[in-house]
């Protein structure tokens, strides 16, 4: 991998860890995240005039960009719902990593694609293992009521919408190169499309169904503007990162990998900046979980 694209891969894992913590530190909401998207997607709007117009794209492309958004509302309420009620060090790397299982089981079972091999069961094998290692304080904690929390349940919601909207991206995006966009043309205008429809999907969904929701968001206006315009770019810069990172290389494999650098990073910021708990089960789950991820990068 050449140090440009190393470094920008690091950059987006200082980002993703980032924005992640921000959101954990100032009473998680879902309406907190999905102003901040739309507040990225304001910012980065100007890039939807670089490279070809997203009208020309097929009527297929927006299906999936619907679908997507949908998607990436249900991940950060998962996210939003499960930080409001248990520890980012424990509940980060669950959502960061679990997706790592779930992408390639839906592709094998649902998409028909190539079948596991047994070093990527292996991987899998240690991302669950590593997940359940992470809540436990002693070896008494090992029972299903650890597990069994509102916090896990949001935590697994925003894991498989993660998984659905990562299926999806690949379908859009294949459909923005076949209709003549390069991968970071591709990639930019997606990203603030994506961003656009998770506002079109939330705002309803925050000011409509959720009433506890709603409320939130005199008090996000007046006192959080700033923090969630700063948020919303760290969340779209992350993922623009890495695709100029992987138009760097030929490593894509690496660069998947070294992307699981922020799981070890939002733990111990966890741990440090917010003051959670640093039981050693946890980093046992979060080094399980390392190695379990960079079995299953490896090509």
């Amino acid at each position: 991998m050449s140090p440009a694209a190393l470094g920008l891969v690091l950059l987006s894992v200082c980002l993703h860890a980032g924005w992640n913590l921000m959101g954990k530190g100032r009473a998680p909401s879902l309406a907190f995240f999905v102003l901040a998207m739309g507040a990225g997607a304001l910012a980065l709007a100007p890039l939807l005039w670089l490279g070809p117009s997203p009208a020309a794209l097929p009527p297929a492309f927006w299906g999936w960009l619907v679908a997507s958004g949908l998607c990436q509302m249900l991940y950060l309420g998962g996210l939003a719902w499960a930080y409001a009620r248990g520890e980012i060090s424990v509940l980060y790397p669950i959502a960061r990593a679990l997706p790592v299982v779930l992408v390639p089981l839906v592709s094998v079972v649902v998409l028909g694609s190539r079948a596991l091999t047994p070093l990527d069961l292996a991987g899998m094998g240690l991302i669950v293992i590593g997940a359940l290692c992470l809540p436990l304080t002693s070896p008494r904690a090992l029972r299903p009521s650890t597990y069994l929390t509102p916090a896990f349940g949001f935590a697994l919601l925003a894991a498989v919408a993660t998984a659905g909207y990562s299926l999806i991206d690949n379908r859009a995006l294949a459909l923005m190169m076949a209709s003549g966009y390069t991968s970071l043309a591709a990639g930019s205008h997606f990203m603030v499309l994506q961003a656009l429809m998770t506002l079109a999907w939330g705002l309803p969904a925050v000011l409509l169904l959720l009433p506890v929701e709603r409320c939130r968001l005199a008090a996000l206006w007046d006192g959080e503007r700033s923090a969630m315009a700063l948020t919303g770019i760290m969340m779209l810069t992350t993922y623009g990162l890495v695709l100029v990172a992987m138009a760097l290389t030929e490593e894509v494999s690496l660069v998947v990998a070294m992307r699981q650098l922020s799981i070890p990073l939002g733990v111990v910021l966890g741990v440090w900046w917010l003051r959670e708990r640093a039981a050693p089960a946890k980093w046992l789950g979060t080094a399980l979980m390392l190695a379990g991820l960079w079995v299953v990068a490896l090509p």
